[in-house]
């Protein structure tokens, strides 16, 4: 009987220990923030060697999230380095909540014909 209650009390803890390890299991990154209260996720799509949508407008406070749909490795990188999701591969989302009213253009570092913009309100 303590067999099973040890190997139960093991189980539980590696499962906690897992949830504190902060790696994704979705291939996600960003910058860590969640959208604030009261704030939106909005979503960007890198297909077909561009950004969908192109523009978008959101609030201050809200996150948008960059998923790479294309077989080719994309990044999403605003032009002021305000934010970088270094290489995404097929499948592989970053995202980022924008904290300063604005417009950021952005651009995949590998593409150079792949830009759009974000306006912050």
């Amino acid at each position: 009987m303590k067999a099973n209650a040890l190997l139960i009390m093991a189980v539980l803890l590696a499962g906690s220990l897992a949830g504190c390890s902060g790696d994704s299991m979705d291939g996600s990154t960003g910058n860590g923030d969640s959208p604030g209260e009261g704030s939106t996720s909005k979503s960007v799509d890198i297909s077909g060697y561009a950004f969908s949508p192109s523009g978008l407008t959101v609030a201050v406070g809200d996150q948008v999230t960059w998923t790479n749909l294309d077989s080719a490795s994309h990044t999403a990188t605003a032009n002021d380095a305000t934010f970088d999701s270094g290489n995404l591969a097929k499948g592989e989302s970053y995202s980022y909540t924008f904290t300063t009213v604005g417009t950021i253009a952005y651009h995949c570092d590998l593409h150079s014909s792949m830009s759009a913009t974000i306006t912050v309100e």
